[in-house]
């Protein structure tokens, strides 16, 4: 999201210096001298960062107060809102909950939307508000009908707003190429017939006053695909919400897709972005054929063919991070629907052999997905990865129990047992360097939760008597992934 900032063309120094801002050029700067510090410390002081954008934030309402209508002083109030509520360290720092702040900076970016409608920007930042407002509600297996209906509702309002911002981004792109074409070059006669004025003239014209401009950024092909892989993505995640809310929005998510990835491709030529699109097509093949399957209107052996194919053959190993972890989340995600169908089947009797020798296979496919992935040069966010090592193995240990009963699961329960608190706790290392909060706390009460069904109860109740709540929400969140069954809960219940 680019910040809107003002060039100095002209510095003139005065005799009396006012005492604060007194035009909404001046409020602008003085925000983003604010936003400049709290980069500066973003890095290595969260606490000292946030206060530089906390102030920031209200030098642009002290602006609005006086300027209302500026739309610049809105536009960066709205985007820096956002921002902050996009780093968990800065987030950490405010008296605010993330669903707050959110709220905040939609209703912030509507203001920005009313003040300059056709904004390529900020059509594309409110956008991006609602899809995180959407992924905020809709998240967890545990997430009301209610708070799903409204997840949809806003990721439906941000792929309007997605098309207007492309719409509005095009006519950009083409003005602007057309007005190139049209241009004299340089030395040409049309060009020296111009009358161009020189700097000392424009000081003329104002004498002893600063003149501002605002940077604006220029659409590029580059700013379309952005725009294009932001609305696959969304639809991505409606994907999942179209399950449970509106099934028969399916067919319809189907069309609209089409020519979006078509777009997509097309854009992406000769920007070095090939893979990045790819990738996003993937996890939208993958999320459809999810959707498809959980409603009937795919079978699984089709389901596996989709999942097996959407990232290429095991042929063409994959080259970075990102797509690894976005396999193996789709090698995981096809077991937790095989277990959802297989539910509604049947929730007593014994699962066919073949269901849970297809969900061994692909949870250990994930995991070396995984584990490669851990291997490649400059892995971010490892935490996060040891800890879906740890979570596949822990699954892979579940095969074992009633219904599944799965021979190897059984006879690998304690290896698998041994590994998954390995791999937690390696996230719960990984999580502090990253100063990783939330991850580290996930990872510390899930080693804690299977070192006890391991048969040591000693740091699950430890952790219980310093933060009780944080082990309850993890040990129910395992419980929804599948991750702990009926047998587990009970032993868990009798020992905390």
């Amino acid at each position: 999201m680019p910040k809107r900032q003002l060039l100095r063309v002209n510095k003139k120094k005065e005799k009396h210096v006012p005492l604060g801002p007194q035009t909404a050029d001046e409020y602008l700067a003085a925000g983003v001298e604010a936003e400049e510090a709290g980069e500066k410390w973003r890095a290595g002081d969260a606490a000292k960062s946030s206060r530089f954008f906390v102030r920031a934030i209200e030098l642009y309402d002290a602006g609005l107060e006086h300027f209302p209508d500026s739309f610049d002083l809105s536009y960066n109030k709205a985007r820096l809102q956002y921002d902050i509520s996009q780093q968990p360290r800065l987030l950490a720092q405010l008296p605010v909950t993330l669903n707050d702040l959110l709220e905040l900076a939609l209703e912030s970016h509507r203001s920005a939307l009313n003040l300059k409608q056709d904004d390529a920007d900020v059509l594309f930042n409110t956008a991006q508000v609602l899809t995180s407002l959407g992924e905020l509600r809709s998240e967890g297996s545990s997430a009301h009908s209610a708070e799903r209906e409204d997840a949809l509702k806003r990721f439906q309002e941000a792929m309007e707003l997605f098309q207007r911002c492309f719409a509005v981004q095009e006519y950009q792109l083409n003005e602007a190429q057309a007005m190139m074409t049209d241009a004299p070059m340089p030395g040409d006669p049309a060009d020296e017939a111009l009358d161009h004025p020189t700097t000392e003239e424009i000081d003329s014209q104002f004498p002893g006053e600063e003149q501002w401009a605002s940077i604006v950024e220029p659409i590029t092909t580059n700013t379309l695909l952005d725009t294009t892989v932001a609305q696959i993505e969304t639809l991505t995640v409606i994907c999942g919400l179209m399950i449970s809310q509106d099934p028969t929005g399916l067919p319809w998510l189907e069309e609209y897709s089409s020519p979006l990835l078509q777009r997509a491709a097309s854009l992406a030529e000769g920007t070095g972005r090939v893979q990045e699109v790819l990738l996003s097509r993937a996890n939208f093949k993958c999320a459809f054929a999810d959707a498809a399957f959980r409603t009937g209107r795919l079978g699984l052996s089709t389901y596996q063919e989709e999942i097996d194919n959407a990232f290429g053959t095991d042929a063409d190993p994959l080259s970075s991070v990102q797509m690894l972890c976005d396999r193996a989340d789709a090698f995981i995600n096809l077991t937790a629907s095989i277990r959802f169908t297989a539910d509604l089947a049947s929730q007593t009797e014994a699962l066919p052999t073949q269901l849970n020798d297809i969900q061994w296979k692909y949870l250990t496919k994930a995991l070396a997905d995984l584990t490669t992935a851990t291997k490649m040069p400059d892995v971010p966010n490892l935490a996060k990865i040891h800890l879906r090592r740890g979570d596949c193995e822990l699954l892979r240990y579940c095969l074992g129990k009633a219904p599944s009963c799965h021979r190897q699961a059984i006879e690998s329960a304690t290896i698998l047992l041994r590994n998954a608190e390995t791999y937690y706790r390696g996230a719960a290392k990984f999580a502090q360097v990253e100063m990783a909060g939330q991850e580290e706390g996930e990872a510390l009460s899930k080693e804690a939760v299977v070192s006890s069904l391991s048969g040591d109860n000693a740091k699950l109740v430890s952790l219980v008597q310093k933060n009780g709540t944080r082990v309850m929400t993890t040990i129910d969140e395992m419980r929804d992934e599948g991750l702990l069954t009926t047998e587990d809960m009970d032993r868990l219940g009798q020992q905390i």
